[in-house]
């Protein structure tokens, strides 16, 4: 839960009302920054006594008791002061100023979280009666279902029941609408949609126009099992990943300790299918392929057998605090999940990350500077952010729920991803340095594998909110109004 903490904190970037000039408030922003929270609620408390209509020391106030509750959920005594700093915080805003609202949005939240519907209906309802801002508009509507429309796409065929053929002739039967799809990208110009399904007894990889809704089957190796789709960015290639069949089992979509196989490899091919070849001729498990902004290089997740002479590679700086120091230009003999980049024609492979926990899922910001990625912390992953060209990585997030598969936004400044807060797998928005987030969907079912066109206007993740896992599309250009709002808050 102490995600919704940061999502709070975040709001608090600017002064108003003069609050922020008493030295006690400062002075107790400073210390609750450092940690010293008692302290620091002294130090709030002074501004109080010195002046008692200080909205801005009691929600601050209310900010600490509510990392409390975070950091233990049983503590009734921390949610009840939280509740109640937040609510005089509000009761003392000035009418009509727009902190006010950010206030009542943070108690809200927090009587949304700790299941007191009533009342964070009610605070929701005074705020959309305001004419609330956008940014306020896109979280309500993210905590009580998605932030933008969003549809379903019908990747199954026309029928229920198809039938193909194997690359061997043999004719299968299957039934689409009783199998899973998942592991969607959607191409730069947002016209086509390549996915991973399993309708044919193993993942084979699809290709469906947008436009006409037509498929074309992209694979077809019935011993193989394809994901991963990734597409270049002039279209006209995708990578992807190919492993040994599981015998139909669709394969973990976040990223976990041991969740990726002993054995798997990245291919390259046309857009149609054809000219398939492989990227990678080491052994070992590749997975999560991503293109470099101009196309001339690939990033991904590898763990794979160490070699005993020296990768050559340029200046880059280690994962934190190494426990494993290593001469430079070496690699870590750990078996750990890396970062690597490799160019598009397989030669070139440099390790980009040294750790000795796991390191998945890269993605490279539009700009061609950053490579985001998600990386264990105290066994919570959270994401970290590396220059391309290797160096000082940075930790982007810090939350006590685990967040998985960062994708860029195309201005570099924002990240969409994955988290797992309150045991419950959803779509997240934020800045590019952690804050702001904003919830993207809360709705029946787990949320993964988000991927955005390069116009940044069409989402598709996969979701099994229909029972089976499918592929959605959220339309980025359309958020859900303030009457979409009052209509859902009145069906709950």
């Amino acid at each position: 839960m102490k995600i919704f903490y940061t999502l709070l904190i975040g709001m608090c970037v600017c002064s108003f009302f003069g609050c922020g000039d008493h030295p006690e408030i400062k002075r107790g922003k400073q210390l609750a920054a450092d940690g010293d929270t008692d302290a620091a609620i002294e130090a709030f408390g002074n501004a109080i006594n010195y002046d008692a209509a200080r909205p801005e020391a009691f929600y601050q106030i209310g900010l600490i008791y509510l990392d409390m509750v975070h950091k233990n959920p049983s503590g009734t005594e921390y949610r009840k002061d939280a509740i109640e700093g937040l609510d005089n915080a509000v009761d003392m805003a000035p009418r009509g100023a727009p902190r006010r609202q950010e206030i009542r949005l943070a108690l809200a939240t927090l009587f949304w979280v700790d299941n007191q519907k009533r009342s964070a209906l009610y605070h929701f309802h005074e705020l959309l009666d305001k004419s609330p801002s956008h940014d306020i508009l896109l979280k309500i509507a993210g905590l009580i279902g998605d932030a933008y429309h969003v549809q379903r796409l019908r990747t199954e065929g026309s029928d229920d029941y198809e039938q193909t053929f194997t690359e061997k002739g043999n004719m299968m039967t299957f039934t689409a609408k009783y199998t899973d799809d998942y592991s969607p990208a959607i191409s730069p110009d947002g016209k086509w949609l390549a996915f991973a399904s399993n309708r044919l007894q193993n993942a084979e990889l699809y290709l469906m126009d947008l436009n006409t809704r037509s498929l074309r089957q992209l694979t077809h190796t019935d011993e193989l099992d394809e994901y991963m789709p990734a597409f270049s960015p002039d279209g006209k290639s995708i990578a992807f990943v190919t492993e040994r069949s599981r015998g139909g089992m669709m394969l973990p979509p976040v990223q976990a300790s041991g969740s990726d196989p002993s054995s798997a490899s990245i291919y390259l091919m046309d857009i149609d299918g054809r000219n398939q070849r492989p990227l990678i001729d080491i052994d070992g498990a590749h997975r999560a392929p991503v293109f470099s902004p101009d196309g001339q290089k690939i990033a991904f997740e590898s763990r794979a057998p160490r070699p005993s002479t020296p990768l050559i590679r340029g200046d880059q700086g280690g994962l934190r605090t190494q426990e494993n120091e290593s001469t430079p230009g070496s690699v870590e003999n750990n078996n750990t999940l890396e970062i690597y980049i490799i160019q598009t024609d397989g030669t070139n492979q440099t390790q980009l990350t040294h750790n000795n926990v796991d390191d998945g899922h890269p993605t490279w910001a539009p700009n061609g500077k950053q490579i985001a990625f998600t990386s264990m912390v105290d066994d919570i992953y959270q994401i970290f952010s590396v220059n391309a060209e290797g160096g000082t990585v940075k930790q982007i997030t810090y939350e006590d729920a685990s967040h998985y598969q960062p994708t860029f936004t195309p201005d570099s400044k924002q990240i969409i991803y994955v988290s797992n807060a309150h045991n419950h797998y959803t779509l997240w928005m934020m800045n590019a340095d952690g804050t702001n987030k904003t919830q993207l969907t809360n709705h029946v079912g787990a949320h993964f594998e988000p991927s955005l066109s390069q116009d940044g206007k069409r989402l598709v993740f996969s979701s099994d909110r229909s029972d089976h896992m499918r592929i959605y599309l959220m339309d980025l250009a359309q958020p859900v109004g303030s009457e979409e709002l009052k209509a859902r808050l009145a069906d709950l």
